[in-house]
């Protein structure tokens, strides 16, 4: 019996590891929704299906910590959606609002109700950001410390998360705290999925600059090893730096 299920578990390891983590996406809402509409406009419905599985997006507005699970219905165009919405948390949503997508391969596990805590590798998360719907408190893999640690909508303390290249174009944050090496020049951050706002922070470890090119509200150049964070102001839809020199 212990060799059968020894051999039970190893095989199922190994499909768990072969699996590997899949990135959600996302897309926002186009017009403002109230409680109770369930046939609404996305910016686009790439990757949603309404056939089995169906897919499960998670509505969270700017500015917010928690939002609203819905269960997709019917596709009813590339930007037209109709949802069953359920009683958790359930409200109105401004547009603009994030539409967080489960991920195809795995819809049971997109979301989850707790949070993701201790030890952790890449290759055996299926899913990244881990969402815990009940508290809206988000968690990432650190490939570099190889736990779990606090991700977007989560208040502090942070730990890194990968490291990420400066370029000369736009850049997505790996978490809310992690380094910048190289020296090149930033035009712009992608808002990764997940965060709905607030700001992330980084570690300079080479004297790269940024431009206000496409979404930083002013140019500067990086200290090494002085922290500098990046505040989203979701009104004007620009980063603004703790410092720029």
């Amino acid at each position: 019996m212990k060799n059968t299920l020894s051999i039970l578990f190893g095989v199922l390891l190994a499909a768990f590891t072969a699996f590997g983590q899949t990135a959600l996406t996302s897309t926002t809402l186009t017009n403002a929704i109230t409680t109770n509409q369930s046939t609404f406009a996305v910016g686009s419905t790439t990757g949603i299906t309404a056939t089995a599985p169906k897919t499960i997006i998670y509505v969270i507005d700017k500015n917010e910590s928690r939002g609203e699970l819905m269960t997709v219905n019917v596709v009813n165009s590339s930007t037209s959606l109709t949802v069953a919405r359920g009683g958790t948390n359930r409200s109105a949503h401004v547009a603009g609002a994030y539409v967080i997508i489960g991920a195809p391969n795995n819809m049971a596990q997109s979301f989850q109700t707790y949070n993701a805590l201790g030890p952790c590798t890449a290759a055996n998360t299926l899913v990244t950001p881990w969402i815990n719907t009940t508290t809206g408190e988000q968690r990432l893999c650190s490939t570099l410390t190889l736990d779990w640690v606090r991700g977007w909508n989560t208040p502090p303390p942070f730990g890194v998360t990968a490291n990420v290249a400066s370029a000369a174009g736009v850049v997505t944050p790996s978490g809310p705290l992690f380094h910048i090496t190289g020296a090149l020049a930033i035009t712009g951050f992608t808002l990764p999925v997940g965060f709905a706002g607030g700001q992330f922070c980084v570690i300079p470890d080479g004297t790269f600059t940024w431009t206000t090119a496409t979404n930083i509200a002013l140019a500067g150049t990086a200290v090494v090893n002085r922290i500098l964070c990046f505040t989203w102001d979701s009104n004007l839809g620009k980063w603004n730096p703790s410092y720029v020199s």
